[in-house]
Parts: C-alpha cells; structure tokens; sequence
C-alpha cells in the first residue's frame, strides 16, 4: 500500500485520502478498522467516512456495503488489474464518541489515528501488509511521529516505511505551536531516544518548568529500573494541550497520544495530573503493547476483542501510573495518598459495586466506554481501572507479608516483562501466566486470592487492601486535593459523600448515590438546581447550606428544574462537608512507603 494524507484542511476538520492498494483480479473486500487496540472496543469511527471514490487503470469501480458487517466494502477487481486507487474524504468529529472518534483537532493542533484513513483488504494480517505512507500538513505546522519522517520539496512528510499495523500504532501529531524537548541522560545507552513533543493552542502553553523536564527524566530512569528493557528505539510523548480536543490518553509501543488542558502545565496539581496521565501511557509500552492479553488481538481489526484480562491491562498500568511518577517525584506522597483516597471514596460508596463485580466492568468494556455519565455510580464504569490498582496495592501487601519484606511486585514486573531491548516486540499472555509468574516470585495460590477482588461485590476487598498496606479510609471536611484537581479539570462539582450527588458549575445534576441524602429528596440525573435555600444556586452557595445545615440541624431547600417543570426538594443532610482521605493504621507496616520509594538516584 501507499498512502498519501493530506490535511492541510485539518482546521475545518476534513482530510482527503489517496491509497494506492496492490491487488489481484476477483472478488475483493476492503475493510475498515473496527476493533482498535487501546480503545477496547468496536470504535472505529466509521462515520466519519463522508467520500469514497475507487478506481482501476481509470475507471471507476462500484462497490456495495456488506449488509451484515458496516464496516466491509465488497467490490470486483476487473480481469488485468494489478493495482486500485482509493480516494477517501473523513470529515473529523466536533463531539460526542470517544477516543479516535471524539474531538481530535483545534484550529491550532491536530492529533490524526491512522485507523480513521485506511482501508486494506479484510482478513489480511496488518503486521504482514507493508506500507508507504506521506502527509501534508498546513502551512507553517510542525509535524511529530514516533516513526521517522523526512519533509519533502512539497512541504510533505514521507514517514518511514514499515506495516499497516505499525502505522495504525503511531499517530501523527501537528500542530502551529509546537515544542520538541529531548529527555537527555535518562537512559545509559544512547541510541536509544526519549522526548516529548508539546503542542497547544497558544506559544505560552509550551513552556514546561524545568522540574517537571527533569521529573520525566526520572521517571524514564524508573521505569527502566522496574522493567529492566525496553522494547522500542525511541519513545514519544505527544502531549497536545487545548481545551478544544477531546481529552484522554491512548498508547502506543513507540510513543502515546496524550491530551490535556492548554494550562496543564502551569497549573501544579493539574500538572501533577497530566504526571499521571503520562506515566499510565508510558508503562503501557511494557503492559500493554509488550505484553498484551491474547483475547486483545485482531489481526485486521475486524476480530471482537476479549476484554476479560483489562485489570492486568489497564488495572495494573494504572498502578504503576501512579507509582512510576510518584517515585520520580513528578507526583507528591501527599497527592499520591490523596488521589487513592479519592478513589477509595468513589468506590465506597458507588452502589454499583453491590451487584455488579469488578471482572464484569473489563468483560463490558466495550459498552461502558460509552455509557452516558448518568446513572454511572450505579451501573458501575470502566472500574478496572482505579479499582484495579487496589488490587495490585493487595498483591503488592501480600507478597511482602509472605516474603517477609524479601519481595514485592517490582519482582513481578521484573520477571513478567522481562526481554531484549529494540525495536517493539509482542508477547501474549493468558490468565494462568499471571498467576503463575507471582508464584515464581512466591509460592502460593494466587488465582483464589486475585479473584476475591474480581468475583465479590461490595468495597470490602478494596478497603482491606488498603488496610493491609497499613491505612485506612477516613473522611472529613478537609478537602481533596486530587478531588479539586478532578473537579477542576472536568468542571464538576463533586459531593457524593456529603450530599450525594455529583453536578457541573451550571446545577446540572450529572449523578446521584442512590441511598444518599439527594437522592432521598427526590433529586435524579438531568434536573438543574436553581436556587439553594431561596438563594441562586452556585457551587459556593450549594457548600455553605451543607455547612448551615449542619449547624442549624435543618434541610437544604432546592428549587430544581426538570424538563421544564419546577420543584422543591428538602435534603436532610447535617453531617457537613465530607471528603475522603487515607489515615495510617498503628501498629500495621506502612507498605504503601515501600511502593512508592525511588529505586534510583
């Protein structure tokens, strides 16, 4: 295949396409990437296909949908014909979807996923299709790829060649504003490269404090320290900062698509969060894309993907996402403990936990990345994330105990991605390897104690493993730091401890706990608080009536809008503000300190 981008109309949110695909006469059908790796799911976003021309020696060609797959395009390639010509024209989403289907472009940066302007023959293996890819950017745009690329006469880009799967995995960023840091003497060999790309959508955004550069450094050095190789020639953070893009991270074996607010880095705890953010992306190049579940292949993106093993996946990458910066000093113990107690607090009281079990949110992850926000605390979300890292906290505590401090899950990982360094590498693994690699690390039955976690409702488990680690969940009206860095970064106001319930800086309410207070009253998701106590409602407003309530022993008046329809409801609420965060347990060893020490200099 060659294939020609051009988006030089990226602005206005349209790309044209031009492949050019070696063919044989007969019966052909093209197929579009449906099952995407990282995304979890059927999110190929095929509606973003808005022009489609194919062509042979000239003439055009007709084709036809297969009626029972979207996602297949059936043509006949005439006697003589060696090669088709493809025009493709995407129109790029402005919202809604999720992942490559969501917001991918500003008027000042794009971030453009190969899966969105391809088409290639169905049941062919994308490792064994080569490639020859270009791309045309807008004038005066830098462009980034973790594949090397070398700028034509024309102003294009002639990316290096190699196959259909290598390109889907390195996303091409772009951008007016643009900044390339190379991360030097983090890593002892040479040849091997670590920079990161920033991009926004204004010149003041890019600067990055040299801490933080410096931290990134570090964290390079720490992972290398707990993984040992490293299976990629260079690795690329492309970080874009906007607030006009979708924002979520996506990995990639030789570089990560990560996304945050225009002022993440001037802001120090939404920069603490972007640590995190780049710290999951990057331990995936270990767990994830080395090392990936065999039920999360297909070949040709066509196949369903089986996400039964995402606690390993995504569960224990947020683990070490948390961890690796923490020790890299990109993120504080105090924020660390925070942002866990943050997720403790969700979970505690979330009722989804009580009928619906943790294995069950990664079996459904393909729905639940596109559940709508309402009702989520009950229908449970994708829980194999943060609920997962409890998990790993738990195996982490156990092994030490059994071990009598010789070992931890650093051993684990040393021994479960161990390989050669170079160019990127894939080995797949089943449930059993899990289990079997921790009791080489050891002895025991691992299986029954890692599937308490998965199979049991409630939050027992969870909070027993912070327990085990020597903590315990407490709350009081003290704020979260990671509870305001979230409600900053998402615009939300969040009271499901207090109140229960959780609204954005408009009244909107966007969830409730069900056998909470709010709840009680009457509220539900959608309705709009108007005034609190006869008073308009502001976030402020609705946190001083929590605090008067609770001094003067009487319900919190709101006035709510409901379609259209005005109605007051009396919350019984008098416990005052309510925040959760993590208290040490006398007399219990604090192997939390242990996780999070640095292993380097």
């Amino acid at each position: 295949m060659t294939v020609r981008l051009d988006a030089r109309e990226v602005a206005r949110r349209r790309i044209h396409t031009e492949i050019r695909l070696a063919v044989k006469p007969g019966p052909l059908t093209l197929v579009y990437a449906k099952w995407l790796p990282g995304e979890h799911g059927p999110t190929g976003p095929l509606n973003s296909m808005i022009g489609l021309d194919i062509e042979a020696n000239g003439e055009r060609l007709s084709w036809s949908r297969d009626p029972l797959d979207m996602y297949a395009l059936r043509i006949d390639v005439p006697h003589g014909v060696n090669h088709i010509e493809v025009s493709l024209e995407s129109g790029l989403g402005t919202g809604g979807g999720t992942f490559t289907a969501a917001q991918t472009s500003s008027a000042q940066l794009a971030i453009l996923s190969w899966n969105q302007f391809l088409l290639f023959p169905k049941g062919k293996d994308a490792e064994r299709l080569s490639v020859d890819a270009s791309v045309m950017v807008p004038a005066d745009w830098t462009l980034v790829c973790a594949l090397t690329s070398k700028r034509g006469t024309d102003g294009s880009y002639d990316l290096e060649a190699g196959s259909v799967a290598r390109l889907i995995d390195s996303p091409v960023q772009m951008g007016l504003h643009a900044k390339l840091i190379e991360i030097a003497g983090a890593e002892p060999r040479p040849e091997i490269k670590h920079e990161i790309s920033i991009m926004a959508d204004s010149t003041a955004a890019l600067d990055a404090p040299d801490d933080f550069v410096r931290g990134i450094g570090r964290l390079v050095a720490e992972n290398g320290a707990l993984f040992g190789a490293r299976m990629y020639r260079r690795y690329t953070w492309l970080v874009s900062l906007s607030d006009h893009v979708a924002h979520f991270g996506l990995e990639h074996h030789e570089s990560s698509d990560d996304r945050s607010d225009e002022n993440a880095l001037s802001a120090p705890n939404l920069r603490m969060d972007l640590a995190q953010l780049l710290g999951h992306e990057y331990a995936h190049s270990w767990n994830g894309k080395y090392r990936r579940p065999a039920g999360l292949l297909s070949a040709d993106y066509q196949n369903p993907m089986d996400g039964s093993l995402l606690w390993v996946y995504e569960g224990m990458t947020e683990f070490w996402g948390d961890v690796l910066p923490t020790r890299a000093a990109l993120i504080s113990p105090e924020y660390f403990r925070d942002a866990l107690a943050d997720s403790a607090g969700v979970y505690a009281v979330e009722p989804g936990a009580r009928w619906r079990p943790l294995a069950d949110t990664a079996v459904g992850a393909q729905e639940l990345f596109g559940a709508p926000g309402e009702w989520q605390s009950s229908r449970r979300g994708t829980d194999f994330y943060e609920a997962s890292v409890f998990l790993w906290l738990d195996v982490d505590a156990e092994l030490r105990t059994r071990s009598r401090g010789l070992a931890s899950l650093d051993d684990f990982a040393k021994r479960f991605y161990a390989g050669a360094s170079g160019a990127p590498q894939l080995k797949t693994y089943v449930e059993r390897d899990v289990y079997d690699t921790l009791a080489a690390v050891v002895p025991g039955n691992w299986r029954v104690f890692v599937r308490r976690h998965l199979d049991t409702t409630g939050s027992e488990a969870l909070l027993g493993a912070l327990e085990h680690s020597g903590w315990r969940l407490t709350y009081s009206g003290e704020p979260n730091v990671s509870v305001e860095t979230r409600e900053q970064r998402k615009k939300i106001a969040a009271r499901p401890w207090s109140i229960g319930l959780t609204l954005n800086r408009d009244g909107k309410i966007l969830d409730v706990i069900e056998d909470r207070a709010a709840a009680r009253a009457g509220a539900g998701p959608g309705m709009t608080i108007i005034a609190v106590n006869g008073e308009k409602f502001t976030v402020e407003v609705l946190d001083a009536s929590i605090s008067e309530a609770q001094a003067l022993h009487r319900p919190i008046a709101l006035l709510v809008e409901n379609d259209g329809y005005y109605r007051s409801l009396a919350v019984e609420y008098y416990d005052g503000p309510r925040y959760p965060h993590l208290t040490r347990i006398e007399g219990i060893a604090d192997t939390l300190a242990g996780v999070i020490a640095p292993r380097t200099n």
